[in-house]
């Protein structure tokens, strides 16, 4: 197998006749994550990258090598890219990286989806065992939070000073500092999300909908359904029971009663959703007993609001409303500040949590620390006034909270009243530590 085409850098003056790299310099938008540092790659660590599949995770690695190139003065022949998504056999792979090493002793691989390949971690474990790849920086990157955590654990003691990146669609700060200014709003945030190739779309096509780019999702949605051998069949009825229940918070049993599959069923679905970046599962808060309420109900909500369009694509459930995008966007961004592990997927949050009294009082989502006995709750109102009612539920229960609200000129006397944009924007300190 001829790898050079994968790697137009070895030849002179052919960095940027990459693909990748070509479509990033063609682009309406400047956006380029920096998930890692080109101080990370000075050393024989072991990394992966994950997230959501075209989220621009080949994208940010590509432009790391830019970087070491042109900036950092690398040899391009000492960075090598490879893809296991082409490749069928670990002999095959083992040939590839064994030939590498001998003819190019790289310094510096990336191996991307790398879980496409069966059994990945006993091949790299055996090459950095026997030496081959002892002193080699490895990232490896891919979209299945389950292969890739348990893949890493296989390589316990043998990953250096490694860890695990993640990368998900851009949030709204990046998305308002690459669209134009006149469009960036919230309201055009909830509608297009953060997936970068439907940001460029967003900005270079005037005709553009909520629903033009849905056609790429199908791949995005059911990799991880294949790659599991579920049915794409139910997955699409998954879909649909998402957009039917909003974030209305439901059991497992209730969310699979009206499918007529079992709650064992749903959750391997909801599971599988959440192992490649694209659903959140907040389970109930137990603040009384001080743990996970498994038993009560939980919200399932989208990583990004452009996943809230899918089930309008695929005809199976309404439109998401305004108010449920929001809630995903609020509940996100959370994540992405307090979610110490995320990194393991987002099938149960640590430190993100949803919240019912014994009465039937709810909050939207519970920011906590069990080690501290720190508590945020926060609160999505979707309307342009708020009443003491719905400030007095975080007072009783936890004399705090943040209330997010599309608008809020006539909210002024609740200190703890944001708009969705000055939250989105603020700088939270991060108190969970």
């Amino acid at each position: 197998m001829d790898i050079s085409t994968l790697n137009p850098w070895w030849n002179e003056g052919g960095l940027w006749q990459d693909t990748d790299l070509k479509r990033i310099k063609n682009s309406p938008i400047l956006y380029h994550p920096k998930p890692f540092s080109a101080a990370d790659c000075d050393t024989s660590n072991v990394y992966t990258l994950r997230g959501p599949r075209r989220a621009g995770k080949t994208v940010s690695l590509k432009l790391l090598i830019a970087e070491l190139i042109e900036k950092k003065k690398w040899d391009p022949q000492k960075i090598a890219w490879l893809s296991f998504d082409t490749i069928r056999t670990l002999n095959q792979a083992q040939e590839i990286l064994e030939s590498l090493q001998k003819k190019m002793q790289p310094k510096l691989i990336f191996i991307d989806e790398a879980t496409s390949l069966r059994n990945w971690t006993l091949l790299i474990k055996k090459l950095r065992d026997d030496g081959t790849l002892a002193d080699t920086c490895l990232i490896l990157s891919g979209s299945s939070a389950y292969d890739l955590k348990s893949g890493a654990e296989r390589m316990a003691g043998r990953r250096g000073d490694g860890d695990d990146r993640i990368l998900l669609p851009m949030d709204y700060k990046n998305f308002c500092a690459v669209v134009p200014k006149e469009k960036a709003t919230t309201e055009n945030y909830l509608k297009c999300g953060g997936f970068p190739f439907r940001v460029e779309n967003f900005v270079r096509n005037p005709d553009w909908t909520p629903t033009s780019d849905q056609k790429t999702f199908d791949e995005v949605l059911f990799y991880e359904f294949t790659r599991r051998r579920l049915e794409r069949s139910i997955g699409i009825e998954i879909i649909g029971r998402l957009s039917q229940i909003g974030c209305t918070s439901c059991s497992y049993d209730g969310f699979a009663k009206a499918l007529s599959i079992t709650k064992d069923t749903a959750k391997k679905y909801l599971d599988a959703l959440g192992d490649c970046f694209l659903l959140s599962t907040f389970y109930s808060y137990d603040t009384s007993r001080n743990k996970v309420a498994l038993k009560k109900d939980k919200k399932f909500l989208w990583i990004d609001p452009a996943l809230a369009w899918s089930s309008v694509w695929l005809e199976v459930g309404p439109e998401l409303s305004e108010a449920v995008r929001a809630e995903i966007v609020v509940g996100a961004e959370l994540l992405r500040r307090y979610e110490k592990r995320l990194f393991e997927g987002l099938s149960s949050p640590r430190n993100v949590f949803t919240w019912k009294s014994s009465s039937g009082n709810e909050i939207d989502f519970l920011v906590l620390n069990r080690a501290t006995g720190y508590k945020l709750p926060v609160e999505v109102k979707w309307q342009k006034t708020i009443s003491d009612w719905d400030h007095q539920v975080m007072e009783k229960a936890f004399k705090k909270g943040i209330l997010v609200t599309p608008n809020t000129n006539k909210n002024k006397i609740y200190s703890d009243a944001m708009d969705i944009g000055s939250f989105l924007n603020s700088e939270i300190k991060d108190t969970t530590k």
